[in-house]
């Protein structure tokens, strides 16, 4: 019995943490992302509190670009993943 709670609450753990870094894309380096832009999106926002999302543009590896919104000095930089 004590095994088996063992291996639940293990199991509990790692589906936790792959739910939680999963859930939050990691930023990348700002400066290298700003000299090849493709592979990245940039999330603009209205403020520096970062909470008003105002636009969005995303640079594929492939050349295609997509987005909404509009731009601002104030931005987070993540992979693409395209």
């Amino acid at each position: 019995m004590k095994y088996t709670t063992l291996r639940c609450l293990r199991f509990i753990f790692l589906a936790a943490l792959f739910a939680v870094s999963a859930a939050a894309p990691m930023a990348v380096n700002r400066a290298q992302a700003q000299d090849t832009k493709s592979g990245h999106e940039f999330d603009y926002y209205s403020d520096d509190t970062y909470s008003c999302l105002v636009g969005v543009r995303i640079y594929c590896n492939s050349g295609e670009t997509m987005g909404w919104g509009q731009t601002s000095p104030y931005s987070l930089v993540y992979d693409s993943g395209c």
